[in-house]
C-alpha cells in the first residue's frame, strides 16, 4: 500500500474521531483539531459525505456524523465471536508464563469457563475445563469482574450468592471483600490466593465491551510452587499487556 493511501486513511479516520469526540465542526475548527490545512479537510469531508457517514447542516455549514458509523459497528458486534478473537492472545499468554490460560464469562453471580490454554511446557496441568461454574466472589475472574462493576452491584451479587469458605482463604466476611475490592481497582488485577482451591494461585484482569461493562475476564493459574508474590506481579504485567494488545491501546 502506497505512503500516499496510508496517510489519506489516516485523515479521514482522524476527522471522524474528532467528529465522534466534539460533534459538530466547520471546515476551520477541524483543521485547526486535526493539523490538516483546510483544502486537505474539506477533500476529507467531501468523502466521507459521498459515502453517508457525515452530513453538512445547510445553516450553520458544518459537519456533523450520520448514523451510519452505528449501523456499521451493529453489524460487526452482531459477529463477534469473543472466543475466536481472544483466543490468539490466550494462546500468547500460555507461551510467554508456561501457565494455563482461562477465558470466562460472567453469569449472574457466576463465572464459567468458556476457554482455556494449556502450556507446551509443565507437567503440573489445572483441572479446570469448559463450562466450569463458579461463584465470582472466590475466584480471581469473578472478583476482577466485580471490581470493574458498581458498589451497588457488586453488594447485590454477594447479597444474592451462598457465601460459604471453599478453603480457609476465602473471604467470607463483606467488609474484607470490600477492602479486597478496593485493592484490586487499585492495582488493576485481581488474585485468588488459594480461595477457590487449595495448593492453586491464580491472577486474573477484566474485559470491558464496547458499553464499557465487565462480562469477561482472563486468567493465569499455576500450583501454589510456581506462584510466588514475585511471579504474581510478572503475571499481571503481562496480563495488563495483552488486555492493551487485544483492545488495541
Amino acid at each position: 500500500m502506497s505512503e500516499n493511501l496510508i496517510r489519506s486513511a489516516q485523515r479521514i479516520f482522524s476527522i471522524l474521531e474528532i467528529l465522534a469526540a466534539k460533534g459538530e465542526l466547520g471546515v476551520t475548527e477541524l483543521a485547526a483539531l486535526s493539523g490538516l490545512n483546510k483544502a486537505t479537510v474539506h477533500r476529507q469531508l467531501n468523502t466521507l459525505l459521498s459515502m453517508g457517514y457525515v452530513r453538512k447542516n445547510g445553516q450553520s455549514e458544518k459537519y456533523v456524523l450520520t448514523f451510519k458509523l452505528l449501523d456499521v459497528a451493529g453489524q460487526f458486534l452482531s459477529r463477534i465471536d469473543l472466543r475466536a478473537l481472544a483466543r490468539p492472545y490466550l494462546d500468547k499468554l500460555a507461551e510467554l508464563t508456561g501457565e494455563t490460560v482461562h477465558l470466562v464469562q460472567k453469569e449472574g453471580a457466576y463465572c464459567v469457563y468458556i476457554d482455556k490454554v494449556e502450556p507446551s511446557v509443565n507437567s503440573i496441568r489445572m483441572v479446570s475445563r469448559i463450562g466450569l461454574r463458579l461463584p465470582l466472589y472466590c475466584t480471581a475472574v469473578g472478583k476482577s469482574i466485580l471490581a470493574a462493576r458498581s458498589n451497588q452491584e457488586i453488594l447485590s451479587i454477594w447479597n444474592s450468592s451462598d457465601i460459604s469458605a471453599h478453603t480457609p482463604n476465602t473471604i467470607t466476611d463483606w467488609e474484607k471483600f470490600e477492602r479486597e475490592i478496593e485493592s484490586i481497582r487499585r492495582l488493576g488485577y485481581a488474585v485468588d490466593n488459594e480461595e477457590n482451591e487449595i495448593g492453586v494461585r491464580c491472577v486474573a484482569v477484566a474485559l470491558k465491551d464496547f458499553t464499557g461493562k465487565a462480562c469477561h475476564a482472563i486468567s493465569v493459574s499455576a500450583p501454589v510452587s510456581r506462584m510466588d508474590e514475585n511471579r504474581i506481579r510478572q503475571t499481571a504485567e503481562l496480563l495488563l499487556k495483552i488486555r492493551r494488545e487485544l483492545y488495541g491501546d
